[in-house]
Protein backbone atom coordinates (compact mmCIF):
# COMPACT_ATOMS: atom_id res chain seq x y z
CA UNK A 1 0.00 0.00 0.00
CA UNK A 2 1.70 3.42 -0.61
CA UNK A 3 0.85 5.79 2.01
CA UNK A 4 1.02 8.94 -0.89
CA UNK A 5 -1.33 7.39 -3.30
CA UNK A 6 -3.50 10.13 -5.23
CA UNK A 7 -6.40 11.25 -2.83
CA UNK A 8 -10.13 10.20 -3.42
CA UNK A 9 -12.58 12.73 -5.34
CA UNK A 10 -13.56 14.79 -1.76
CA UNK A 11 -16.48 13.60 -0.61
CA UNK A 12 -19.56 16.14 -0.18
CA UNK A 13 -19.01 18.58 3.36
CA UNK A 14 -20.84 17.98 5.98
CA UNK A 15 -20.76 19.09 9.50
CA UNK A 16 -18.34 17.26 11.87
CA UNK A 17 -19.38 14.75 14.03
CA UNK A 18 -19.59 15.35 17.68
CA UNK A 19 -17.22 13.17 20.02
CA UNK A 20 -19.12 10.32 21.77
CA UNK A 21 -17.74 10.17 25.29
CA UNK A 22 -15.58 7.41 25.48
CA UNK A 23 -18.14 5.75 29.06
CA UNK A 24 -20.56 5.51 26.10
CA UNK A 25 -19.10 3.82 23.07
CA UNK A 26 -19.34 0.28 21.83
CA UNK A 27 -16.65 -2.07 23.02
CA UNK A 28 -14.52 -3.15 20.39
CA UNK A 29 -15.15 -7.16 18.81
CA UNK A 30 -12.59 -9.61 20.05
CA UNK A 31 -11.19 -10.05 16.20
CA UNK A 32 -11.05 -6.06 15.92
CA UNK A 33 -8.79 -5.90 18.57
CA UNK A 34 -6.93 -9.15 17.93
CA UNK A 35 -5.98 -7.18 14.32
CA UNK A 36 -6.23 -3.21 15.12
CA UNK A 37 -3.02 -1.49 16.19
CA UNK A 38 -4.16 -1.03 19.75
CA UNK A 39 -4.87 -4.56 20.93
CA UNK A 40 -2.26 -6.57 19.28
CA UNK A 41 1.01 -4.83 20.88
CA UNK A 42 0.97 -7.42 23.68
CA UNK A 43 0.17 -10.13 21.69
CA UNK A 44 3.34 -9.83 19.54
CA UNK A 45 5.26 -9.22 22.42
CA UNK A 46 4.33 -12.30 23.86
CA UNK A 47 5.18 -14.41 20.47
CA UNK A 48 8.31 -12.71 20.39
CA UNK A 49 8.93 -14.07 24.02
CA UNK A 50 7.90 -17.67 23.11
CA UNK A 51 10.48 -17.33 19.62
CA UNK A 52 13.09 -15.70 21.18
CA UNK A 53 13.25 -16.59 25.00
CA UNK A 54 10.45 -18.81 26.59
CA UNK A 55 10.39 -19.21 30.30
CA UNK A 56 12.90 -16.09 30.99
CA UNK A 57 12.21 -12.45 30.93
CA UNK A 58 14.34 -10.26 28.63
CA UNK A 59 15.77 -7.22 30.34
CA UNK A 60 17.13 -3.95 28.54
CA UNK A 61 20.48 -2.92 29.23
CA UNK A 62 19.51 -1.05 32.68
CA UNK A 63 17.70 -4.41 33.85
CA UNK A 64 14.74 -2.52 33.20
CA UNK A 65 11.75 -4.48 31.50
CA UNK A 66 8.28 -4.06 29.99
CA UNK A 67 6.59 -7.14 28.94
CA UNK A 68 2.90 -8.06 29.33
CA UNK A 69 1.92 -8.83 32.53
CA UNK A 70 0.39 -12.54 31.98
CA UNK A 71 3.84 -13.25 30.98
CA UNK A 72 5.73 -11.61 34.01
CA UNK A 73 3.27 -13.84 36.32
CA UNK A 74 4.17 -17.38 34.41
CA UNK A 75 8.00 -17.16 33.67
CA UNK A 76 10.21 -17.58 37.15
CA UNK A 77 13.74 -16.76 35.65
CA UNK A 78 15.30 -13.39 34.14
CA UNK A 79 18.22 -12.49 31.86
CA UNK A 80 21.51 -11.43 32.92
CA UNK A 81 24.88 -10.87 30.83
CA UNK A 82 25.62 -14.28 32.48
CA UNK A 83 22.68 -15.98 31.81
CA UNK A 84 19.38 -16.73 33.16
CA UNK A 85 18.98 -16.61 36.77
CA UNK A 86 15.41 -17.47 39.21
CA UNK A 87 13.19 -15.22 40.36
CA UNK A 88 13.64 -13.95 44.27
CA UNK A 89 17.48 -14.34 44.26
CA UNK A 90 17.50 -10.00 43.37
CA UNK A 91 15.58 -7.18 44.63
CA UNK A 92 12.95 -6.65 42.13
CA UNK A 93 10.98 -3.26 41.97
CA UNK A 94 7.58 -2.71 39.92
CA UNK A 95 8.41 0.32 38.24
CA UNK A 96 4.39 1.07 36.64
CA UNK A 97 1.35 -0.84 34.37
CA UNK A 98 0.69 0.48 31.02
CA UNK A 99 -2.66 -0.05 29.78
CA UNK A 100 -2.50 -0.79 25.90
CA UNK A 101 -5.61 0.53 23.69
CA UNK A 102 -8.77 -0.57 24.71
CA UNK A 103 -7.76 -1.94 28.16
CA UNK A 104 -7.23 -5.55 26.55
CA UNK A 105 -3.70 -5.30 27.00
CA UNK A 106 -1.50 -3.87 30.13
CA UNK A 107 2.58 -4.27 30.02
CA UNK A 108 4.08 -4.16 33.58
CA UNK A 109 7.11 -2.47 33.72
CA UNK A 110 9.78 -3.90 35.81
CA UNK A 111 13.37 -2.83 37.47
CA UNK A 112 15.76 -6.71 38.46
CA UNK A 113 18.83 -6.49 40.17
CA UNK A 114 21.37 -7.82 37.99
CA UNK A 115 19.61 -8.13 35.22
CA UNK A 116 20.39 -7.17 31.40
CA UNK A 117 20.38 -8.79 28.21
CA UNK A 118 20.84 -12.26 27.88
CA UNK A 119 24.54 -13.80 26.20
CA UNK A 120 25.15 -14.44 22.80
CA UNK A 121 22.03 -14.85 20.37
CA UNK A 122 19.39 -14.98 22.99
CA UNK A 123 20.48 -11.12 24.02
CA UNK A 124 20.49 -10.53 19.85
CA UNK A 125 17.23 -12.16 19.34
CA UNK A 126 15.03 -10.42 21.34
CA UNK A 127 17.14 -6.44 20.72
CA UNK A 128 16.55 -7.05 16.85
CA UNK A 129 13.16 -8.73 16.98
CA UNK A 130 11.68 -5.74 19.02
CA UNK A 131 11.86 -3.45 15.90
CA UNK A 132 9.92 -5.50 13.77
CA UNK A 133 7.54 -5.84 16.29
CA UNK A 134 7.23 -1.63 16.79
CA UNK A 135 7.22 -1.50 13.21
CA UNK A 136 4.19 -3.65 12.56
CA UNK A 137 2.55 -0.57 15.37
CA UNK A 138 4.34 2.36 13.14
CA UNK A 139 3.00 0.82 10.25
CA UNK A 140 -0.55 0.28 11.77
CA UNK A 141 -1.16 3.73 13.09
CA UNK A 142 0.20 5.30 10.16
CA UNK A 143 -2.39 3.70 7.90
CA UNK A 144 -5.13 4.90 10.41
CA UNK A 145 -3.94 8.50 10.28
CA UNK A 146 -4.18 8.46 6.32
CA UNK A 147 -7.80 6.61 6.52
CA UNK A 148 -8.78 9.36 8.73
CA UNK A 149 -7.70 12.05 6.80
CA UNK A 150 -8.66 11.65 3.69
CA UNK A 151 -12.41 11.46 4.68
CA UNK A 152 -11.64 14.65 5.70
CA UNK A 153 -11.84 17.89 4.00
CA UNK A 154 -10.89 21.51 4.55
CA UNK A 155 -12.88 24.34 2.71
CA UNK A 156 -13.29 21.26 0.17
CA UNK A 157 -10.21 19.84 -0.75
CA UNK A 158 -9.63 16.43 1.23
CA UNK A 159 -7.40 16.65 4.00
CA UNK A 160 -4.79 14.07 2.78
CA UNK A 161 -4.35 16.40 -0.47
CA UNK A 162 -2.92 19.13 1.23
CA UNK A 163 1.10 19.64 0.47
CA UNK A 164 1.37 20.19 4.23
CA UNK A 165 -0.49 17.06 5.25
CA UNK A 166 1.15 14.98 2.56
CA UNK A 167 4.63 16.06 3.67
CA UNK A 168 3.85 14.67 6.89
CA UNK A 169 2.78 11.43 5.55
CA UNK A 170 5.80 11.67 3.48
CA UNK A 171 8.19 11.94 6.65
CA UNK A 172 6.21 9.10 8.77
CA UNK A 173 6.82 6.57 6.00
CA UNK A 174 10.35 7.46 4.71
CA UNK A 175 11.03 6.72 9.06
CA UNK A 176 9.10 3.71 8.49
CA UNK A 177 11.57 2.86 5.73
CA UNK A 178 14.46 3.78 7.54
CA UNK A 179 14.06 1.71 10.51
CA UNK A 180 13.05 -1.13 7.90
CA UNK A 181 16.17 -0.87 5.99
CA UNK A 182 18.67 -0.60 9.39
CA UNK A 183 17.11 -3.53 10.69
CA UNK A 184 17.36 -5.74 7.73
CA UNK A 185 21.32 -4.58 7.53
CA UNK A 186 21.36 -5.95 11.70
CA UNK A 187 20.09 -8.92 10.90
CA UNK A 188 22.23 -9.51 8.42
CA UNK A 189 25.13 -9.44 10.55
CA UNK A 190 24.24 -12.49 12.09
CA UNK A 191 25.13 -13.74 15.62
CA UNK A 192 27.01 -11.63 17.72
CA UNK A 193 25.32 -8.13 17.01
CA UNK A 194 24.85 -7.27 20.19
CA UNK A 195 28.71 -6.93 20.95
CA UNK A 196 28.93 -4.97 18.12
CA UNK A 197 29.03 -1.54 19.01
CA UNK A 198 28.15 -0.61 14.93
CA UNK A 199 24.97 -2.90 15.66
CA UNK A 200 24.12 -1.05 18.54
CA UNK A 201 24.24 1.92 16.74
CA UNK A 202 21.90 0.89 13.97
CA UNK A 203 19.24 -0.39 16.34
CA UNK A 204 18.95 2.48 18.02
CA UNK A 205 18.69 4.53 14.95
CA UNK A 206 15.91 2.45 13.57
CA UNK A 207 14.03 2.97 17.55
CA UNK A 208 14.42 6.95 16.79
CA UNK A 209 12.87 7.15 13.54
CA UNK A 210 10.42 4.97 14.42
CA UNK A 211 9.71 7.33 17.65
CA UNK A 212 9.42 9.87 14.86
CA UNK A 213 6.93 7.77 12.99
CA UNK A 214 4.19 7.02 15.92
CA UNK A 215 4.73 11.40 16.77
CA UNK A 216 3.83 12.22 13.16
CA UNK A 217 1.02 10.03 12.64
CA UNK A 218 -0.73 10.49 16.28
CA UNK A 219 -0.36 14.61 15.10
CA UNK A 220 -2.12 13.58 11.73
CA UNK A 221 -4.51 12.10 13.80
CA UNK A 222 -5.30 15.42 16.02
CA UNK A 223 -7.49 14.81 19.03
CA UNK A 224 -8.54 11.11 17.83
CA UNK A 225 -5.19 10.32 18.34
CA UNK A 226 -4.96 10.71 22.29
CA UNK A 227 -8.23 9.41 23.45
CA UNK A 228 -7.87 7.12 26.17
CA UNK A 229 -9.29 3.91 23.85
CA UNK A 230 -7.16 5.45 20.81
CA UNK A 231 -3.99 4.82 19.50
CA UNK A 232 -1.61 7.31 21.60
CA UNK A 233 -1.73 4.94 24.26
CA UNK A 234 -0.04 2.16 22.09
CA UNK A 235 2.26 4.71 20.67
CA UNK A 236 3.17 5.63 23.71
CA UNK A 237 3.54 2.25 24.73
CA UNK A 238 5.85 1.19 22.29
CA UNK A 239 8.37 3.82 23.11
CA UNK A 240 8.64 2.60 26.49
CA UNK A 241 9.92 -0.44 24.88
CA UNK A 242 12.35 1.48 23.32
CA UNK A 243 13.56 3.18 26.50
CA UNK A 244 13.65 -0.53 28.42
CA UNK A 245 15.29 -2.21 25.52
CA UNK A 246 17.56 -0.13 22.94
CA UNK A 247 21.03 -1.26 22.86
CA UNK A 248 23.25 1.13 25.20
CA UNK A 249 25.84 3.18 23.91
CA UNK A 250 29.27 1.65 24.38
Amino acid sequence: MSFLAPPPTPPPRTAPRPLTPAATRPAPSPAAAADGPDGSLAARLAALHTATSPGVLPAGPGGHLLLPEQLVAACGRFSTPSGPRSRGTSAEEVIGHVTVGDGSGRLVALRIAGAGPGPATAGDDWATGLVPVRLAVAEAVLRRATDHLQHRSVQGTTTLGLPMVRALVADAAASVAEARALTATVAATGPGAADDDAARQLLRRAHRALDACGRTALHLLGATGYLTDGPGSTVRASELLADAYAPAPT
